[in-house]
């Protein structure tokens, strides 16, 4: 045995080992190997500390025959919970049976680690149970040292007293492609323990120093992102056992050949995704987007993506995101094709960055500039009868006009006007300079989009010859195309596998400190439901470890009230002592913008609406359409004005003046809520800013109503900075769902009940129409 080992050693194969396959490593702990190559995997049969630090739900099943005995185990863990069973059988009538519950929990941002055990051992040679703690302890001390300790039996009760054992380990780890560990088993057995990875294939050598050990050697290899299968070799050079081992997590190194990889983007990508469908879901999240492209930049085999958006609809933070992860994935090396059905505004933003943008042949071009309607409603309230009595505070507060007037007030078109214009020369600027500029000087590309857009083109060949698009394939084509493209060789069969956006958790093994940030998404018109859940979620949110808040915003506004409430919140949560950054996607206006500035800072996207302070709101007075019915109404009251809210009746002038003295109260909460959050003098924010004015994020941070210009990466870097968090460590985001119960349709009795009593209120809103689609 021991001269076939010799034999081994002295053809230097381990040096073999080490030459060929040093490309990635993984260090081993007690607990902390995280393929199945070595012994103690999942944390559950070594250091307890491991369970966290192992960082995947999963379960492992091993069997090995040697020397005459058998064992078996099986077990699994959750993220801070283990449970084991370990099965020994042999000569002599050796029958050994071990049942674990593990525990483990990970402190400062993962440098510290700390586990306990409960043990309950049955054996052959004593009756009864015989029940033991063992503590463990796992420190980081620095990115590539690791050091573990455990105590076995530290404590027990039964019949048979055991003997406690010390476990002492320390790693040195090389980045990704070695890693050496010093095993010391109740300073009687000492041992080397060796890990190799390359390619997904690791390799496991334990070498015994002193003691009474034997050799092992381990092969492991993964079975698709989430199985891995290991065989062990003996001493004697005989394979003798095996392991099966399953992560919850995809392990993104786990593909043996570059792919070319299709991300389908075919529905609605929004903050927030449908939580309840039948059959389809008609939107995904930008989280979950985002999460594949993490999964993406990981994978050593998904260098070429083909990011496929038929039938994608996204708005503009949206798209923004979608281009900054495609710009992250081409600064690795890799390389992306977008392909269009559809030749929209909001499709190139999110295409711009890509290599090469191919469309389908029949596919319809849209570039004719910004545009939309904005639909009055007095002309048909004033030949039923109805009036709407709306008060407001700012001439730009422009929600209310369809209500009250029969055309645009000179301040709301100019304001509008103004806004569309930004929006559109941001556009042509960022479209420019993708391709156009590499061919004219940046003004003249921006001057040719914008004379594009006075010609009624249509079809795809007009994109093509405009330079908007590379060229015209099919989907099927696509994979071809690229190869010969990128790499300069003609590849026909060449095909592409299907990677959908997806909310799976990465297998990380990596050492460098971790922490928790919690995103809240602030998506739609905000109504008191909403600010109940919101509420809901912020006051569980200091116990959840979260470090810093992120408060991702893409709302026109809405309930004033509920707003305020939002506000109120976020900012109980800065005093508490965890920061908070408001990330504006789409749109941060009105009661969006006012929640915004609950946070400690405030980051928009350059094209997101910003601003609409202000507050309007009002009744309906249907009191001619009931004349014209027949129908009359007779109140009853104690007071003059107890019935001022019915809709049966118009305000009277006391009425409207107490309200409108409401208005100009909460304005001046808005704008004090403003001036406190970004500085500017509150004078300076009502004259300037004030009065239902909106604007672009690039004029909103010159002018100082927002901090800073990104999207969510740079939120998150900002709330590093205000948690005093290291630029490098790494931010496990929990989401808040602000709303994740279901609104199924009401009965059509309950609706009318529910329609006549919101007509019977005074309805107070801070919001700003989303007046237009960049489609």
């Amino acid at each position: 045995m021991k001269n076939g080992f010799d034999y081994l050693k002295s053809t230097r194969l381990i040096a073999v080992f080490i030459v060929f396959f040093v490309s990635m490593a993984f260090a081993y702990i007690p607990g902390e190997s995280g393929f199945v190559s070595l012994e103690n995997e999942h944390g559950i049969w070594g250091n307890p500390a491991g369970v966290p630090a192992f960082d995947s739900k999963g379960g492992l099943v091993s069997y090995d025959f040697d020397n005459g005995i058998t064992n078996i185990r099986a077990g699994g863990n959750l993220d801070h919970w283990a449970a084991g069973f370990d099965y020994v059988q042999g000569p002599d009538g050796l029958d050994e049976s071990r049942w674990s519950l593990t525990h483990g929990s990970d402190w400062l941002n993962r440098y510290l680690f700390l586990g306990t055990r409960i043990t309950a051992f049955r054996s052959s040679e004593f009756r009864g149970t015989e029940w033991s703690y063992a503590p463990g302890v796992l420190i980081r001390p620095f990115r590539s040292l690791s050091l573990g300790y455990s105590c076995d039996n530290l404590l027990f009760i039964g019949p048979e007293s055991q003997k406690r054992i010390h476990n002492l380990g320390a790693t040195l780890r090389l980045g990704y492609f070695f890693s050496l560990s010093y095993d010391v088993e109740n300073f009687e057995n000492h041992r080397l323990l060796l890990e190799l990875e390359s390619y997904g294939f690791r390799w496991g050598l334990k070498l015994p120093i002193y003691g009474d050990d034997g050799y092992r050697l381990s092969f492991s290899m993964p079975i698709g992102g989430y199985n891995n299968f290991a065989l062990h070799v003996y001493d004697d050079l005989l394979p003798k056992g095996g392991a099966w081992g399953f992560h919850s997590a995809r392990n993104p190194r786990s593909s043996l050949s570059a792919q070319i990889i299709r991300v389908p983007l075919d529905m609605e990508v929004s903050e927030r995704e449908d939580e309840f469908a039948f059959f389809r879901k008609s939107s995904i999240s930008i989280w979950k987007v985002r999460n594949l492209f993490e999964h993406m930049f990981r994978d050593p085999s998904s260098g070429l993506v083909i990011l496929d958006f038929s039938g994608y609809k996204g708005n503009i933070g949206v798209s923004d995101e979608i281009n900054r992860c495609v710009m992250k994935h081409r600064a690795r090396g890799g390389k992306v094709v977008a392909y269009l059905d559809d030749i929209r505004p909001s499709v190139l933003l999110a295409a711009s960055n890509a290599d090469r943008i191919v469309v389908e042949p029949s596919a319809h071009l849209n570039w004719r500039g910004l545009g939309g309607n904005i639909l009055f409603y007095k002309g048909l309230f004033d030949k039923l009868g109805v009036k709407v009595e709306f008060l407001r505070h700012g001439k730009f507060k422009s929600a209310v006009e369809p209500y009250i007037a029969d055309s645009m007030s000179v301040e709301a078109r100019s304001n509008m006007d103004s806004l569309y214009r930004d929006l559109w020369k941001t556009l042509e600027l960022i479209i420019a300079n993708r391709k156009i500029a590499k061919t004219m000087s940046i003004d003249s590309a921006v001057a040719y989009l914008d004379t594009l857009a006075t010609k009624p083109m249509v079809t795809a060949k007009a994109a093509q010859k405009a330079g908007l698009v590379d060229t015209m394939l099919y989907i099927d084509q696509v994979p071809a195309y690229a190869i010969k493209s990128f790499f300069g060789f003609d590849a026909p069969w060449a095909s592409y596998r299907t990677w959908r956006p997806t909310d799976k958790k990465i297998f990380n093994e990596s050492w460098t400190p971790r922490t928790k940030f919690a995103v809240l998404n602030i998506d739609g018109s905000i109504d008191n439901r909403m600010e109940r859940s919101v509420s809901e979620s912020l006051r569980k949110l200091p116990g959840s470890g979260a470090e810093a808040l992120i408060v991702r915003i893409s709302s026109p506004g809405g309930s004033a009230i509920a707003s305020d409430k939002i506000w109120a919140a976020l900012r109980h949560v800065s005093e508490r002592g965890i920061p908070v950054v408001a990330s504006i996607g789409h749109m941060g206006a009105s009661g969006g913008y006012y929640i915004a500035c609950g946070a400690d800072l405030i980051v928009a996207e350059p094209m997101a609406i910003v601003g609409s302070i202000g507050i309007y709101g009002g009744k309906v007075d249907a009191s001619g359409l009931m004349s014209k019915l027949g129908l009359r109404a007779e109140p009853v009251k104690t007071h003059d004005y107890a019935d001022a809210e019915t809709f049966v009746r118009p305000w009277t002038d006391v009425e409207k003046s107490a309200l409108q003295e409401y208005m100009d109260d909460f304005y001046d909460r808005f704008t004090g809520v403003v001036s406190r959050a970004t500085g500017i003098p509150q004078a300076t924010v009502d004259s300037s800013y004030g009065g239902g004015r909106v604007m672009l994020g690039l004029k909103a941070v010159a002018a100082g109503l927002v901090h800073k210009l990104g999207g969510i990466d740079d939120a998150i870097a900002a709330a590093k900075d205000l948690a005093g968090v290291g630029k490098s460590t790494d931010v496990d985001l929990m989401i808040l769902d602000s709303d994740k119960a279901y609104t199924l349709p009401m009965p059509s009795s309950k609706a009318f009940v529910n329609f006549i009593t919101e007509m019977n209120q005074t309805q107070l809103w801070a919001i700003e129409p989303n007046l237009w689609e960049m489609e």
